[in-house]
C-alpha cells in the first residue's frame, strides 16, 4: 500500500507545472568532480542526474557502440550486490534510475522521495565507482543491444538517419547514433568495456545536477562523503577531424514502399559558436517551426506534397550537422527535395522583420517551459554545464534572442546553409535517374 502510494506521488509530479526561483549553486571536489544544485520545495522530491563524459564519440572505430554498453553495464551488478539487488533496492524506495548515452556523454538518471535521497546517492555512486562488469550480464545485455538495433530495421525513418549520419561523417566518430552498428556491437567484449571504463570514468570528468527538495549545505557534505575519495585521474586529450565534404553526394537504399524518406544536409557547428542564437532563429524560420516554417508553407500547404517536412541543427562537442527531411510519394521525391534546397537558398537572401519577430516572441515565450519540472531543469541544467553556457545563462537568455537582427540571420544562414555541399539520403521505391540534381555524385 505505502509502494502504491510512493508510486502515485512520483508519477502525479509528470504531470505537475510549477515554477520556482532559478537559482543554481556550482562547486567542485577536490578531486574535481562538479556539484551543480538547485534547491526547492514544492514537492518532497529530488530529481538526480550524474553526467560523465563519455559518450558516443569516444567509441572507437570499429566499436561502435562501445560507450553505451559500458554505461548500461552500471546498473548490472556492483562488487557488492547483483543487478537484480539493485533493482530491488531501488524499487523498493519506489524510486528510478536509468542510464542513457548521449554522444558527448552518458547519464545517470534517477528520482526519488527527499527523505530517500541519501540512500539513493549511496546506490548511484556504488554502481558508479564499483561496477563488477560481470560477464554474464555482459552477454545477456550484448544480445539485447544486438536485437534492439535489429528491431529497427525494417524501419524506414530509422534506416535513413542512420544510413545519413555514416554517409556524411565517414570515419568521423559522429558517424552513428549511441546505441552502435548491428556489424559492431558483437565485436566488442568485456575487456573492451573494462578499458573504456578505466579511461573515462573518473571524478574529473564527472558532474552531479540535483534539483528538488533538499539542504544544499547538508547535501554537499553528503556527496562528499560519497565522492571525495574516487581517485582522479588523467583524461587522454580527445579531438575528431571532420572528411572533406565538398560537392554533392547522393545515396539512395531502394524498399518497395510508396513514401520516399528523405534526408538532406551537410556538416553543421558544433555546441560552442558564438552566433547560436540567430542560427536558431534562422532555422526556426526555415523548417524549425512545424506548420508554420517556410518549408512546411511550401511543401505542405501550397503543393501538399507531404504531412510533415522539418530542419534542424544538431550540435555536439566535437562537430555537428544540419538536416532537412520530408516523407513523401516516390513520385514526388524529386519535387520535394528541389523545394527545399530552394527554400534553404531563399532564406540566405533574407528573412522579414515579421518572420523575425515571430520567431524572437516562441523563443522568449517557450523558454520557462524547458524547466517548469524539477526533471527538465536537471536537464537544462546539464546542458550548461556540458555547453559550458555559464550559471547566467537563464537571466542572459531574452536579452540574447533580442538581440537578433536579420543581418544576423544573414549571415547565420551564409555561413552554415553549404548548398554546395549537400549529402542526401533516399529510402524507398526510387532511382537515381528519377533525382534531378546538377553535380551529385551517387554512392554505388
Amino acid at each position: 500500500m505505502i509502494k502504491k502510494f510512493i508510486y502515485f506521488l512520483l508519477s502525479l509530479v509528470v504531470f505537475l507545472n510549477f515554477a520556482f526561483a532559478f537559482n543554481i549553486q556550482r562547486d567542485t571536489l577536490e578531486n574535481g568532480f562538479v556539484i551543480l544544485l538547485s534547491e526547492a520545495h514544492k514537492i518532497p522530491m529530488v530529481e538526480l542526474k550524474i553526467v560523465v563524459k563519455s559518450g558516443s564519440v569516444y567509441d572507437p572505430l570499429g566499436k561502435e557502440g562501445l560507450a553505451n554498453l559500458t554505461a548500461k553495464m552500471l546498473l548490472r551488478g556492483t562488487e557488492l550486490h547483483k543487478g537484480d539487488e539493485l533493482i530491488e533496492k531501488i524499487e523498493y524506495l519506489g524510486a528510478n534510475i536509468d542510464v542513457n548515452t548521449q554522444e558527448d556523454y552518458i547519464e545517470i538518471s534517477g528520482r526519488v522521495l527527499s527523505k530517500d535521497l541519501y540512500i539513493l546517492l549511496d546506490i548511484v555512486s556504488e554502481c558508479l565507482q564499483r561496477p563488477s562488469f560481470d560477464t554474464t550480464e555482459f552477454k545477456r545485455l550484448q544480445r539485447q543491444t544486438y536485437s534492439e538495433i535489429l528491431s529497427q530495421l525494417d524501419d524506414p525513418f530509422y534506416v535513413g538517419q542512420v544510413a545519413f549520419r555514416r554517409f556524411l561523417f565517414g570515419t568521423h566518430p559522429l558517424n552513428h547514433d549511441p546505441l552502435g552498428f548491428d556489424t559492431t556491437i558483437k565485436k566488442i567484449n568485456i575487456e573492451d568495456v573494462k578499458s573504456f571504463y578505466n579511461t573515462y570514468y573518473a571524478p574529473n570528468n564527472t558532474a552531479i545536477i540535483l534539483v528538488g527538495d533538499f539542504n544544499t549545505d547538508s547535501v554537499k557534505c553528503e556527496i562528499k562523503k560519497y565522492f571525495s575519495n574516487w581517485r582522479r585521474k588523467e583524461i587522454p586529450v580527445f579531438s575528431a577531424q571532420l572528411p572533406d565534404s565538398k560537392g554533392k553526394k547522393g545515396m539512395i537504399i531502394n524498399k518497395d514502399i510508396s513514401q520516399s524518406y528523405i534526408f538532406l544536409g551537410f556538416f553543421g557547428p558544433n555546441n560552442k559558436i558564438p552566433d547560436w542564437m540567430p542560427t536558431r532563429v534562422m532555422n526556426y524560420i526555415l523548417g524549425g517551426s512545424g506548420l508554420t516554417s517556410r518549408l512546411a508553407t511550401e511543401i505542405r500547404e501550397k503543393r501538399g506534397l507531404a504531412y510533415s517536412v522539418y530542419s534542424f541543427f544538431a550540435r555536439y562537442n566535437f562537430g555537428g550537422y544540419f538536416i532537412a527531411g520530408v516523407q513523401t510519394k516516390n513520385e514526388s521525391a524529386n519535387e520535394a527535395i528541389n523545394l527545399i534546397l530552394q527554400e534553404i537558398k531563399k532564406v540566405k537572401e533574407g528573412v522579414s522583420n515579421d518572420e523575425l519577430e515571430r520567431a524572437k516572441k516562441y523563443y522568449i515565450g517557450n523558454f520557462p517551459l524547458n524547466f517548469d519540472t524539477y526533471r527538465e531543469m536537471t536537464n537544462f541544467i546539464t546542458r550548461i554545464e556540458i555547453e559550458n553556457l555559464g550559471l547566467n545563462y537563464p537571466d542572459r537568455y531574452e536579452q540574447m534572442v533580442k538581440n537578433v537582427t536579420i543581418n544576423d540571420i544573414k549571415e547565420a544562414a551564409n555561413k552554415y546553409l553549404k548548398t554546395n555541399e549537400v549529402c542526401l539520403v533516399i529510402v524507398g521505391n526510387v532511382n537515381k535517374n528519377m533525382i534531378k540534381l546538377e553535380d551529385i555524385e551517387w554512392d554505388k
